[in-house]
């Protein structure tokens, strides 16, 4: 045994689940392993290098950034922010009603006025009329003393009440008459009302004002009256323009949000500090961007994006449950996918961790389309389709969220399924990797163009890229597909195509050997993969099964009827158990020779199942009859196949096929009796029905109707005879060829 088979062996037991644990377990298990692993490629760049520098201090070496990235300068955009914020014009809406108070402000100062004068001109009146009789002045002294009005008082009492009117207009206007005062207010009231006709906020209020007092001073007054009422729109006028500071800040929020943030981008490996360099702030907020400066584990970003990972890996857990159910039943092709995705992840790290390679477009060297294309030749296309999305997302986040890698991969990779779809032979991967390199040249191009191009030779650089990317597909396609089909037992179309090769080895001896069971094998294939096809099973399967089911029989070949030399029967001189025993046997002897040839695992299966359990029943009658007096002697297990019964639509086909192939080649249809065809072969696919042979196949009552139709229609083919023409209509067709010549010469 070679170290490759010692690894086979190695990692199906420990790492393929050969180890009895339950499904679960597995699965849990491998689910656990597969989110760490890509959450170590993903979250290594979180894990700082602690340099320890200060604003001021000499660096001793430069400083590097370790990855391409583009941070905010949260200092510089919140100084563009609040200066937008500032630039931005208080709001103020018009109040209409300050108008009537500012004019009920100055009617009310002026019926004060009035009211303080009528109470001192009746002090002025009682003084100068007072005529009492000595009576009087008794009662008058007897009573409580009543408390005359005091002109400093009022005036006093006013100017509180008013304080924003000065004590000299207040006892100017106490000096002066009544009709004159009533003249004044009216003035005053007019020219309030011709202020309000504008809107004014209480920045112009100064203005205003000035324009007031202006007024007031053309007004035939006296100077005096003219200076009171100039004093009293002074003190009395108010903007009209409120401040409205919620919509003020709602339009300086606006402001602050329009501004872009001030971004820096530094390229990976870029020199952040040369040696010598004095650092600087700036310096410093580059560092802290990218890590570098802190010294603590970033351990919010790293559970983030294990978050981001395991929602991915359930999402894509739930589609495998739902829609590739055989996938998911199969933790080795589970371990297959999750191996693919780190393979590419780890190509991605190793791509971007580079050193000394500032290329912005490296990263698209990364061939996502080897896993698309592997995974379709050993599972399906639509398996392949949903991991190429997942591949595509993952390998963004690995370069610091570049989502035109991940639309390069996408696009590559179903370029990559299409080209495969169809494929024959290992130079088909060829093709594919050929096919990426067009469609990326393309792509590549495009990116390159979107921005403006300063040189041409970068442009020439991406091409050469795209190139260099589905070369490394073609290689690493067609390099890993052979360990991958050996490590885990998966056989892609292409394996299954060169094992279809007559030159194959064991079908060279099969034609040589085995005359006779070669050409029946080449009946069953074609048997089985038409009935194959016409269910939706795999018809190529089918066919290489059908090639290879009876390879034990070269062991012993002419111990079989269809190998017989002459009319010499080998079994004539057995007993019946010992025939039965070498009969059965070529199903044991087709198993090891089978692994012997490293036959794919799913051919292993067809041999080791299409017989089933049956009866091998021409022996035991054999054997019934030769001890008619003591049947309790002959043990019917040692008359039957040691099975297991077919696991699969295609073993049941194949199965089917065989004892079909075999009963119509015995019966030497022809012509006469080609109508009992289709009865025979509906008999004995219901035998195999009720024998209970089919039962763990998937087969259902709808595939044996079609598949019998095709037994049939394939069979009514083979075995019918040529049309045999009357005497007299071969005559004629004999007289008219040789006209047909005459004519032509």
């Amino acid at each position: 045994m070679n170290n490759q088979d010692n690894f086979k062996k190695w990692f199906k037991k420990y790492f393929l689940g050969e180890i009895a644990v339950s499904d679960r377990v597995k699965k849990v298990f491998w689910g656990v392993v597969f989110i760490l692993g890509i959450s170590l490629i993903l979250i290594i760049d979180f894990i700082p290098d602690n340099i320890d520098l200060k604003v001021g201090q000499v660096n001793r070496t430069d400083v590097r950034a370790p990855r391409t990235l583009t941070f905010v300068d949260e200092e510089k955009t919140n100084e563009l922010r609040e200066a937008a914020a500032q630039a931005v014009r208080r709001v103020y809406e018009e109040d209409t009603s300050i108008n009537k108070k500012v004019n009920e402000r100055i009617s009310m100062f002026f019926s004060d006025i009035l009211v303080a004068k009528e109470e001192l001109e009746e002090k002025e009146d009682d003084e100068g009329t007072n005529t009492e009789t000595g009576t009087d002045i008794a009662d008058r002294q007897e009573s409580i003393p009543e408390e005359k009005p005091d002109p400093e008082k009022l005036i006093l009492s006013l100017e509180k009440k008013y304080p924003e009117i000065a004590k000299e207009s207040i006892v100017v206007l106490m000096e002066t008459p009544g009709d004159i005062i009533e003249q004044i207010q009216d003035e005053t009231i007019r020219i309030s009302n011709s202020i309000y006709q504008k809107k004014f906020t209480p920045e112009d209020l100064p203005k205003i004002k000035d324009e007031a007092v202006q007024e007031a001073m053309t007004l035939d007054f006296i100077r005096e009256l003219r200076l009171v009422i100039a004093n009293i729109l002074e003190g009395t006028l108010r903007p009209n323009m409120i401040f409205d500071q919620n919509a003020t800040e709602k339009n300086r929020k606006e402001a602050m949000e329009k501004v872009a943030p001030v971004t820096h981008t530094v390229r990976r490996d870029e020199i952040i500090i040369r040696s010598g360099d004095v650092v600087t702030e700036d310096d410093i907020k580059i560092l802290e961007a990218l890590g570098l400066q802190k010294s603590k584990i970033n351990y919010l970003s790293i559970i983030g994006t294990i978050i981001l990972i395991s929602i991915m890996i359930i999402l894509a857990s739930l589609y495998l449950k739902k829609y590739q159910q055989e996938v998911w039943a199969d933790t080795v092709k589970l371990v297959f996918l999750e191996v693919m995705v780190i393979i590419i992840l780890l190509l991605a790290k190793i791509i971007d961790v580079l050193p000394a390679v500032n290329h912005v477009y490296l990263p698209y060297l990364l061939p996502v389309a080897v896993a698309s294309i592997l995974i379709s030749v050993l599972l399906n296309t639509q398996m392949a389709i949903m991991a190429t999305v997942f591949i595509s997302f993952l390998s963004a986040l690995v370069f610091n969220n570049d989502y035109n890698v991940a639309l390069l991969g996408f696009v590559s990779g179903l370029v990559g399924i299409f080209s495969v779809s169809r494929v024959s032979q290992r130079n088909d991967l060829v093709r594919a990797g050929f096919n990426v390199s067009g469609v990326l040249v393309f792509l590549v191009s495009g990116f390159t163009l979107i921005n403006p191009v300063d040189n041409w030779w970068n442009l020439l650089g991406n091409i050469g890229i795209a190139l260099a990317n589905g070369v490394l597909v073609a290689i690493f396609a067609n390099g890993l597909l052979p360990y991958l089909e050996n490590i885990f037992g998966l056989t892609s179309s292409v394996k299954f195509l060169e094992l279809s090769n007559p030159s194959h080895p064991l079908l060279s001896r099969m034609v040589f050997e085995a005359p006779g069971t070669y050409n029946h094998s080449l009946v069953v294939a074609n048997l089985a993969e038409t009935a194959a096809n016409n269910i939706g099973a795999d018809s190529l399967l089918a066919r290489v099964g059908s090639y290879y089911h009876d390879i034990g029989k070269l062991r012993r070949p002419y111990f079989f009827i269809e190998n017989y030399i002459g009319n010499e029967n080998p079994h004539e001189k057995l007993s019946p158990n010992l025939s039965a025993l070498i009969i059965k046997t070529h199903v044991k002897d087709g198993v090891e020779l089978a692994k012997e040839n490293k036959l794919p695992s799913q051919i292993i299966d067809i041999i080791q199942q299409h017989h089933g359990t049956g009866l091998i029943s021409y022996f035991y009658q054999q054997a019934l009859e030769a001890n008619i007096d003591s049947h309790d002697n002959i043990e019917e297990g040692d008359f039957r196949y040691d099975g297991p019964k077919p696991q699969s639509k295609e073993a049941a086909i194949v199965m089917l096929a065989d004892v079909v192939e075999a009963a119509v080649r015995s019966k030497n249809f022809n012509r006469a009796n080609l109508n009992r065809l289709e009865g025979l072969i509906r008999e004995l696919v219901k035998e195999k029905l009720i024998e209970g042979q089919l039962d763990e196949s998937d087969l259902s009552l709808g595939d044996l109707d079609i598949i019998t139709e095709s037994f049939v229609k394939i069979l009514a083919g083979i075995y019918h005879q040529r049309v045999e023409y009357p005497e007299n209509i071969l005559k004629e067709m004999k007289r008219a060829d040789k006209n047909d010549k005459n004519s032509n010469k």
